[in-house]
């Protein structure tokens, strides 16, 4: 039986020879692999530190990432950065031909062209310098002197031996007198500030600022227009009793432990806002506020702002608007983060304490970083349920406030940073030390309690023991709570709680 050329169907074979039916097979066959619960992962929870406490640091990835490795930088290209660093990087196969012609040998045998190759001058490696380290103190110092060489070149035959700057070039030279912008060329500078110190105002904790963000405006519009009594509030901390709690028992584990368990960081605390009660007494209270203004102790000027307190004395009184209970508090390096005020004396008003300065750029240095957020149903004087009346139930609805002279010890305080960097102020600080230090002294004799003799039955107490509220206020500047900050000027209050 010879084979014949027969058309025999052989069930549908043609389709199997099609260029798409392995992906419509793909598509349409799910592959069906089997694994066990886990996965073919097994993971043992027993091995992980401070899992079965609560704590789950130890399975998350960190919020902060570890720094990249420069010789790994690579890898973590995308696929569009690698093929235009390909394209970069590639160089084509052809090459320039070149060819022997006559007038190549012509030039060879030319006496005026010349033919051996010129020899390399040795260099003495003795007398090249030697690599100056970009991040070497000393030639930061050298850097910044020329910096001020460069803005200040009449002051260069006055400067000390030790202070030799980098010599400049005429291109560093005119790019001072003639600033370029490095993203837009159209840009053009319109005023110059030098960089200052705010000395005058500084604070109790070590010449620091706060930085302060709102979620929300704290407060809504007056009239249509901003309302101004934002810049004179103040601001209150107080235990978060909410949470302090938990911080406190992850802060003693973090100090037991701290190879296993995260810092908390810092304590939790409720702010609380107090602003003047009425809208249009915030011109007179800067005036109040105000050292350098002479009609600061005028009576008629506070006559319109003082109500009668609790104890009878007439003080400004300054009610509570919000409590923010989810408040994001992060400590920084105040080196590295500085509030910049920018000081124009002729836009300035007539009594500012900055017009002997002139114009100037002034920075502040930030310590901390908070980020205000306003719970609903929490936000007024009237708290609605538990939650709220736990939270509000420690913070005055109005603060009783009475400027003052502040005493030694204060002054000591608030000069530090100033007697530390001004050298003119040198004297005058340590006259100051000296009386904080008999202050204190004085202090110190008067609050000794006098030894009686104590009954049966009788306990000896002394009267800094007790305390009236049982929970102690921390502003934002001091846990003393004597200091408040009105408008950027440092000033001392007397607060007290109202009935």
């Amino acid at each position: 039986m010879p084979p014949k050329l027969l058309d025999i169907d052989t069930g549908g074979l043609a389709q199997y020879l099609t260029t798409g039916y392995a992906s419509s097979l793909v598509r349409r066959e799910e592959p069906n692999i089997e694994v066990d619960a886990e996965g073919g992962m097994p993971i043992d929870m027993v091995g992980v530190p401070g899992y079965f406490l609560g704590d789950e640091s130890a399975i998350m990835a960190p919020e902060i990432q570890p720094v990249l490795d420069p010789a790994d930088h690579a890898l973590m290209l995308t696929a569009e950065q690698l093929r235009s660093h390909g394209a970069k990087n590639n160089v084509s196969f052809l090459r320039k031909t070149q060819y022997m012609t006559s007038g190549q040998n012509a030039r060879a045998n030319d006496p005026l062209v010349r033919t051996n190759a010129r020899t390399k001058q040795s260099v003495d490696n003795k007398t090249a310098p030697a690599p100056v380290a970009r991040d070497d103190k000393e030639n930061i110092k050298r850097h910044i002197q020329k910096g001020f060489d460069i803005a200040y070149p009449e002051s260069i035959p006055y400067n000390p031996p030790e202070a030799k700057g980098v010599p400049s070039t005429p291109q560093e030279r005119d790019a001072w007198r003639n600033p370029l912008h490095p993203d837009n060329p159209r840009l053009k500078p319109v005023a110059f500030y030098p960089i200052l110190p705010d000395l005058d105002a500084v604070t109790d904790v070590g010449a620091t600022w706060h930085s302060v963000k709102f979620e929300k405006p704290p407060l809504p519009p007056y009239h249509s227009r901003r309302d101004d009594r934002v810049d004179v509030a103040l601001l209150m901390a107080s235990e978060n009793t909410a949470q302090a709690r938990a911080w406190r028992v992850k802060k003693e584990t973090y100090d037991k432990h701290p190879d296993l368990y995260e810092d908390p960081g810092p304590e939790p605390y409720t702010w609380s806002m107090h602003v003047p009660k009425r809208p249009e007494s915030v011109t007179k209270i800067r005036k109040v506020f105000n050292d350098a203004d002479p009609q600061k102790d005028d009576l008629q000027l506070r006559e319109d702002l003082l109500e009668e307190s609790a104890d009878g004395s007439l003080r400004i009184p300054f009610e509570r608007v919000r409590v923010y209970q989810s408040a994001t508090q992060s400590t920084v390096d105040s080196r590295r983060f500085m509030a910049i005020s920018l000081y124009d004396s002729e836009s300035a008003p007539p009594h500012s304490r900055l017009h002997k300065q002139g114009s100037a750029a002034y920075y502040y240095p930030i310590l901390e970083r908070l980020r205000l957020k306003a719970d609903r149903g929490k936000l007024g004087k009237a708290p609605t349920a538990t939650a709220a009346d736990e939270a509000t139930e420690n913070i005055p609805d109005q603060l009783m406030v009475l400027p003052r002279e502040p005493t030694a010890r204060e002054m000591m305080a608030r000069l530090q940073f100033r007697g530390e960097y001004d050298a003119a102020f040198v004297d005058e600080y340590a006259e100051i030390v000296r009386q904080a230090e008999a202050e204190e002294e004085a202090s110190r004799e008067d609050d000794e309690p006098e030894q009686g003799a104590v009954h049966d039955g009788e306990q000896d107490v002394a009267m800094e023991e007790v305390r009236t509220n049982g929970v102690g206020h921390k502003d934002i500047n001091d846990d003393r709570n004597t200091p408040g900050r009105v408008n950027g000027d440092r000033k001392d209050v007397d607060a007290m709680e109202d009935d």
